[in-house]
């Protein structure tokens, strides 16, 4: 992969005493001045336009700056992002709404360019960027196309580009239908890097069943696991005649196979069940070993139980162990969530099975409230325990 952000101040510092344009739009003609023009008279000014424009497009370009305009395909708005476990899912929003209301909504903002290529998704509310919402930490992500690669690359509220995750570039490999079939990782120099759980590159492949299989290398080339508190190699991806993923399984010589890892639980884990409503919401994420038997991830989990409001935003998520009983120990066992106007969380709740104030066993909270400013960033964060006495650390 050819270096993906030099800087060229030579030329930067050309173009400024170079090229000053002045746009004169009567009569339909545009002037264009030049500092140093005893040089340049022999252009004529069609020329001289093509030039200067040309260069200052490929300044900006190597700035680190996102310079995308919307000048692909109208706008798409949405409330939430659908929910995924895998780089292979090109992202996908639910819940739409219309330019008019995202002026006033929290929301994700799609931009495709004219041949239907996904090329921005920014969280935003009036075309101001927000950091707090699905982006891998970003508050916009971009994507640059050459022939058959697709590079992601992340922005934050401020519209600098950003790393994600220990990753500078995301280069995708699609096929001739647009598919992805391979991932690669690279860092600021253009070099491969791996991302915080070790991982490289993935290769993808749509097996006859219809299932995905994925696998992951780090930069030695081995075969490398999912992440480290769920230790799976081989993985193959079910997904519903909506394009919703149904099941995370982990195979081994075509089998299903059954991690026995340290963070496997004491029984094993095997696959995911995801059950998502109409709207592509996530209510039911539920964890089985080979067996079919409920089995706890390394959080103490084996099912995750969310409701949600008509607006696709989750009002409750309910923990149940293996054991089919509401999680224990240092776990939340109910949490809620209130929202204001815009879309934006103002509170959240830790309560115990029987739906009462509960103290996080890790810090002693159990209220956490958010103020905001009027373009909808978050300023303030405060954190109450149970009885309402504010947590100062």
């Amino acid at each position: 992969m050819a270096d993906v952000d030099k800087q060229v101040p030579d030329l930067k510092l050309f173009s400024r005493k170079v090229v000053n344009f002045v746009y004169d739009y009567q009569s339909e003609i545009i002037n264009i001045k030049l500092f140093n023009k005893s040089n340049l008279n022999i252009m004529n000014k069609p020329v001289l336009f093509l030039l200067a424009v040309s260069l200052m497009a490929f300044i900006a370009g190597c700035t680190g700056n996102s310079t995308h305009k919307d000048t692909g395909s109208k706008a798409e708005y949405y409330r939430s992002m659908l929910f995924s476990e895998t780089p292979y899912d090109k992202e996908k929003g639910t819940h739409p709404i219309t330019a008019e209301q995202a002026k006033a909504i929290n929301s994700y903002k799609f931009i495709k360019d004219n041949q239907g290529r996904l090329i921005s998704v920014e969280y935003q509310r009036n075309d101001s960027l927000l950091d707090y919402g699905s982006l891998q930490g970003a508050s916009k992500v971009v994507y640059d196309y050459k022939d058959n690669k697709q590079v992601k690359s992340w922005y934050n509220r401020k519209n600098e580009r950003i790393e994600s995750q220990g990753v500078w570039a995301a280069e995708y490999t699609l096929d001739d239908k647009g598919l992805r079939t391979g991932l690669k990782y690279f860092g600021k120099d253009g070099q491969p890097v791996e991302n915080r759980n070790k991982i490289n590159n993935y290769v993808w492949h749509v097996l006859a069943d219809g299932m995905v299989r994925e696998l992951r290398y780090n930069l030695k080339g081995e075969e490398t696991v999912m992440n480290p508190f769920c230790p799976f190699y081989e993985l193959r991806f079910t997904y519903n005649d909506k394009g919703y993923v149904t099941r995370m399984a982990n195979y081994k010589a075509d089998t299903l196979y059954n991690c026995t890892a340290e963070n496997c639980g004491d029984i094993g884990v095997s696959y995911f069940a995801f059950a998502p409503n109409e709207a592509g919401d996530l209510e039911n994420f539920s964890v089985y070993n080979v067996k079919g038997q409920m089995s706890n991830l390394y959080w103490g989990w084996s099912k995750r139980i969310s409701k949600y409001d008509q607006n696709g935003y989750v009002l409750e998520t309910a923990l149940i162990d293996q054991d089919n009983e509401y999680v224990g120990g240092k776990n939340i066992p109910v949490t809620q969530y209130s929202y204001d106007d815009h879309g934006a969380v103002t509170e959240i709740r830790n309560l115990d099975k029987d739906r009462k104030p509960y103290n996080n066993p890790s810090d002693s909270v159990s209220v956490t409230k958010f103020r905001y400013d009027n373009t909808g960033n978050r300023i303030e964060t405060l954190r109450y325990n149970k009885d309402g006495v504010q947590k100062t650390k």
